[in-house]
This record gives structure tokens, C-alpha cells and sequence, in this order.
């Protein structure tokens, strides 16, 4: 109590007193879900606020046109399995802050659903950039997965290759097979789910900050010197931004989803107890 870090209880939110640290959240998150706002409510601002009805109450009250469009299930139902941690890593890239000469890449462990990285850079598709993500990924968790998998691209024939290698030199009876699988059309189901995801709830109020610095002329995107500066400026700071939404991600249960047959719990504790979630196992080899 001293130092004021109360519980869920004693803060005690209403409709009124919620409302300033919502409007505050909202104005880099926009388009953030019920769910969503809630972790970032107490990340970002220290706001328990158990009672997600309270929230909705909230966005029904004013912003009532988001609720009805998030509300229009338009999604089309797929299902992805896998038998645990580290059986496969998908990886995708995301190009749509190509016009400021941003570039995104993200990989992430299929049984979990946890964010292994998060990058952004003024390319995508340099092969041996790709494959940096994925050593610094083996060095931090301390091994390798058995498959890896992607969309067709020359930018990913560096994971292919190099993980390939890597399982062979670890299991010689896999000399000449390649440990990577192409997922053509958009059968690569789980990193597209997480764009699509991460379009709605994070990336339009950087979209915006973006927007604003062309519109008001504080930079020209076709001049190279001050497109140069932008990308000097804005790749370190976008990261850091990245960096939080892993953070916070890894660490946020999501919510309950009858259809999925993957487990549904806090990506980190899956990460590091997979046995118990569906008797999953961990796949890593190093």
C-alpha cells in the first residue's frame, strides 16, 4: 500500500475512472480488442482490470461502429497441429510498411503459439539476414526445432538451407533430405494469423505517426538522405515497440477458442512445461 501498487480489488475501476488510461492506450493501439487492451492496460499502465465486461462496456458506449465491424465474423476457420514445443518454427514476412521503407519479419513456435522474434529492418529479404533471426534464436533458447517452415521465397532459402544442415550434422541419417517445408498458397496458417492479428492491434497507430510526418512534409520518402535519417531514427525505435508486444504477448493467456485443438494457455508456460498441456513434448535438439 505504501507504494501504492494496489490489487484488482482495491483499484476498484469504473466506467469513469478507466476511461483516461483506455483513451491513453488507444491512441498507439486504436484498434486493440477487449482482450488486448486489458494486457496492455497492465502493462503499460500498472491497470488491473479483471472484469473484461467492464472494458467492453466501455468501447460499447463510445466507440460503438469498432465493436459492430470486430464483431462481423468474416474469418474463414483453420486448424493447425502439432505435437509440441519446437516440432516446427514457422516463419513469414510482412511487407505492408514497405511505402516508408520498413520491412518486417517474425518467427514463431507452432505448438505454443510465443513469438520467437519480432524484427524490423530497411530489408526482408536478404537470405542471410533471415538466417540471423533464426541462429539468434537457437542461441537463446539453446537449440533448434526439427522442422522449420515458410512461404516459397528467395529470402527464406537461408533458414531452409542452414537448418537443414544443422539437423544433419545432429542426425547423419538425414543426410540429402531437406528439414524445411514449403507452404504454398496460404497453407503457412499460423504467422499469417499472427499478421493478421498484429495489423489489427498494434500497427495502425505507428501507420499513423508515419502518415503524419509525410502529410506535415517533416521528411521526404523520395529523398534518400531524409529517407535514410527516417530509417535511422525509426528502425531502433520501432524495435524497442516490437520488443514490448513479444513481451507482452509471450506473458498473455488468450482467450478460449472451442475450435482450436493446439493448447490454449500463457505462451511462456507452454514454452517451458509443455508436458502439461496435452502430454506436448519438447522437440529442441542442440
Amino acid at each position: 500500500m505504501k507504494l501504492g501498487l494496489k490489487s484488482t480489488r482495491q483499484q476498484r475501476h469504473t466506467l469513469d475512472t478507466i476511461g483516461p488510461h483506455i483513451k491513453e492506450v488507444r491512441k498507439t493501439y486504436r484498434q486493440a480488442g477487449v482482450k488486448r487492451m486489458k494486457d496492455w492496460l497492465r502493462e503499460l499502465k500498472g491497470v488491473n482490470a479483471s472484469d473484461r465486461n467492464l472494458i467492453a462496456s466501455y468501447n460499447r458506449l463510445h466507440f460503438p461502429e469498432e465493436v459492430r465491424q470486430r464483431k462481423a465474423k468474416r474469418l474463414k476457420r483453420k486448424q493447425f497441429w502439432s505435437p509440441g514445443v519446437f516440432a516446427v518454427v514457422a516463419v513469414d514476412q510482412h511487407d505492408k510498411w514497405g511505402r516508408y521503407g520498413l520491412y518486417l519479419h517474425l518467427g514463431m513456435e507452432a505448438f505454443s503459439g510465443a513469438l520467437l522474434w519480432l524484427k524490423i529492418w530497411w530489408t526482408n529479404s536478404n537470405p542471410r539476414l533471415i538466417f540471423s533471426f533464426y541462429l539468434e534464436m537457437a542461441r537463446r533458447y539453446g537449440g533448434i526445432p526439427l522442422l522449420t517452415q515458410s512461404d516459397p521465397g528467395n529470402e527464406n532459402n537461408g533458414i531452409a538451407n542452414g537448418h537443414s544442415m544443422l539437423r544433419q550434422r545432429l542426425d547423419p541419417s538425414l543426410q540429402g533430405k531437406l528439414q524445411h517445408r514449403w507452404m504454398r498458397g496460404h497453407s503457412n496458417i499460423k504467422p499469417e494469423m499472427r499478421w493478421s492479428q498484429i495489423r489489427r492491434e498494434f500497427t495502425s497507430g505507428y501507420e499513423d505517426l508515419f502518415r503524419e510526418g509525410v502529410v506535415n512534409n517533416w521528411y521526404d520518402k523520395h529523398n534518400l538522405l531524409e529517407k535514410f535519417i527516417f530509417q535511422w531514427l525509426a528502425i531502433p525505435f520501432m524495435q524497442l515497440e516490437l520488443n514490448k508486444y513479444v513481451q507482452m504477448y509471450n506473458n498473455s493467456k488468450p482467450r478460449a477458442d472451442k475450435n482450436k485443438i493446439l493448447p490454449i494457455g500463457i505462451p511462456r508456460d507452454i514454452m517451458e512445461h509443455p508436458e502439461r498441456y496435452k502430454g506436448g513434448r519438447d522437440y529442441k535438439e542442440s
